[in-house]
């Protein structure tokens, strides 16, 4: 119990630290409070280790056993938005019978309130509050969708004997940050380029071979069920209107096609009468207003363009026809959920920083944009509009879609189960280390 108390008093000082006199910028204070927070992490799990084996020699002597507590299965997500990647999985685990554990730095996270049988739920802060919880926490299996364990914030804790990662998207890894994947036990891949790309690197780093399972996409299980859900809603999408809706969905920051391309591209589309939704990425409204406000102007006076920034997503793709993209996620979600062409501009990105800088290879997505539709350059934005007919009217489209999707998405629509069973096996191996 003292132990405790002492854990409890060195979080409360480290999340809840009083003001100082002195300026630190941001970067430079939060990595010495996770330096500090690692070393105090140590000492604690050094003295708990030694309170645990004297008591467990004095009950020893008296024909008793400790018992020692610790999570099984931990989640842990930065926010709502990471919801629909830990769901089905806990969905499944909660459907056998098995117990875990699901942490959020997000009060507003629904998977707090998810009330499903046999999962504990708490709210943990955010920022240092949160990290130093991590930092000090004690579980056979730690599982997050959060890439950078022991780079930046996150450090290993002592106490967890697992980390995996839980990949949230079908694309590759060359657009994550430099060693985002290093550090971890495992990695839940979606699909076989992943785990190409995940060898490669431990190969060109030195770092060991981790366990690569075949798993699968798990957040698609959701969006899969909730279009199904929607179009039994029988709400009228733009084809039955006899019109042509194209969606605009990029990326944010320097490869976002919005930054690069901005009117030359919505303009032509535009003024085809076609019509045209805008979807920013939702980090483009934080760090690029300006952007989207010069743009919201430059299409003012077409009706036909509006803009789009419902939480959810899902709806506006339902309905739309043709993508035009980037290098963003939802290239594939649309592709592969609505089997419809994604037309995606073709330009070379910034890798300086990005584990694709160290890939022998280009990425995965770059290689495959004209199989989900067709990449067009800087010259073929004039015509945009009547490239969105062709491949609307490609015969050979579809095929070659469902092709792609069999042998690059692992347990397409059934990755939830995959992974809680994977995450049991894991969970039991490490107890019997």
């Amino acid at each position: 119990m003292r132990l405790h108390c002492l854990y409890a008093a060195l979080v409360l000082t480290l999340a809840f630290a009083s003001p100082a006199l002195a300026y630190l910028d941001p970067g430079t204070g939060s990595m010495l409070v996770s330096a500090l927070v690692g070393i105090v992490a140590t000492l604690f799990f050094l003295l708990k280790g030694i309170y645990y084996k004297g008591t467990g020699f004095f009950y020893s002597l008296v024909g008793r056993t400790k018992h020692r507590e610790r999570e099984g299965i931990v989640f842990w997500s930065e926010g709502r938005s990471y919801w629909n990647s830990f769901r089905p999985v806990m969905e499944a685990l909660s459907a056998r019978g098995e117990r875990c554990t699901y942490l959020s730095s997000d009060e507003g996270d629904p998977g707090l309130a998810c009330g499903l049988p046999g999962v504990t739920t708490r709210f943990i802060g955010t920022g240092n509050k949160a990290y130093s919880t991590l930092n000090m926490l004690e579980a056979d299996v730690c599982a997050l969708t959060t890439p950078g364990l022991d780079v930046l914030q996150i450090r290993r804790s002592p106490g967890v004997r697992h980390y995996t990662h839980i990949v949230h998207a079908v694309t590759d890894m060359a657009i994550y940050k430099l060693y985002s994947f290093d550090y971890f036990d495992s990695i839940l891949c979606s699909g076989p380029h992943q785990a190409c790309s995940i060898r490669a690197l431990e190969e060109l780093r030195g770092t060991g071979a981790k366990d690569l399972p075949e798993c699968g996409c798990p957040y698609l299980d959701v969006m899969a069920a909730r279009l199904e859900e929607l179009r039994s809603a029988g709400t009228a999408d733009a084809e039955r209107k006899g019109k042509t809706r194209v969606l605009v969905a990029p990326t944010w920051g320097r490869n976002g096609l919005l930054a690069l391309y901005g009117l030359n591209l919505l303009e032509p589309l535009a003024r085809s009468g076609y019509e045209l939704v805008i979807r920013p990425h939702p980090q483009s409204r934080i760090a690029e207003p300006e952007l989207l406000r010069e743009l919201a102007e430059g299409l003012a006076a077409f009706p036909n363009a509006t803009w789009d920034a419902a939480p959810d997503g899902l709806a506006v793709m339902k309905d739309a026809d043709v993508l035009v993209s980037d290098l963003s996620g939802i290239v594939f979600d649309f592709a592969f959920l609505l089997e419809r062409p994604v037309l995606t501009l073709a330009f070379e990105p910034d890798l300086r920083g990005l584990e694709g800088n160290d890939l022998p290879w280009p990425a995965w997505e770059l290689e495959v944009l004209d199989i989900v539709g067709r990449r067009i350059s800087l010259e073929d934005l004039p015509r945009l509009p009547d490239i969105v007919r062709e491949v609307r009217e490609d015969p050979e489209f579809l095929p070659r879609l469902r092709a792609l999707r069999a042998e690059s998405v692992w347990n397409f629509r059934q990755a939830g189960p995959v992974i809680a069973e994977k995450l049991v096996a894991l969970r039991d191996a490490a107890r019997e280390k």
